[in-house]
């Protein structure tokens, strides 16, 4: 690899930090590396990153989402809003088909349902 230029040095410096060069391969590129400052400082630049990478990376199975608690004012809001809609609604249904002890016997009431 005497006339390797260092575009094809910098790409075996990946290759090796990747795993991906053989024992003879790897001994040729640390020669280089012993002789070529450029090449030496890309090489400890590119670990750089990786070591870095890695760190940020961290666990991405670890991620956990915290379930938003419900206030305790919010609560009690939906709550009186549930229990408002209920009284509004049996208000308009006892008005519209009447209520309870609305004159006459349980019978007399289904009497006039059938009928009509």
């Amino acid at each position: 690899m005497a006339d390797t230029t260092h575009e094809q040095w910098l790409a075996q410096i990946d290759a090796e930090l990747d795993g991906e060069l053989s024992l003879v391969e790897r001994a040729a590129l640390a020669k280089h590396l012993a002789t070529c400052g450029h090449c030496a400082g890309a090489r400890a630049s590119h670990l750089e990153v990786r070591v870095a990478l890695a760190r940020s990376a961290g666990n991405p199975h670890a991620f956990v989402l915290t379930r938003p608690a419900i206030r305790a004012g919010t609560l009690a809001l939906w709550l009186v809003v549930a229990l408002a809609a209920g009284l509004v609604g049996g208000w308009f249904a006892s008005h519209r088909w009447g209520g309870p002890g609305g004159g006459g016997t349980l019978e007399d009431t289904r009497g006039t349902i059938v009928v009509q």
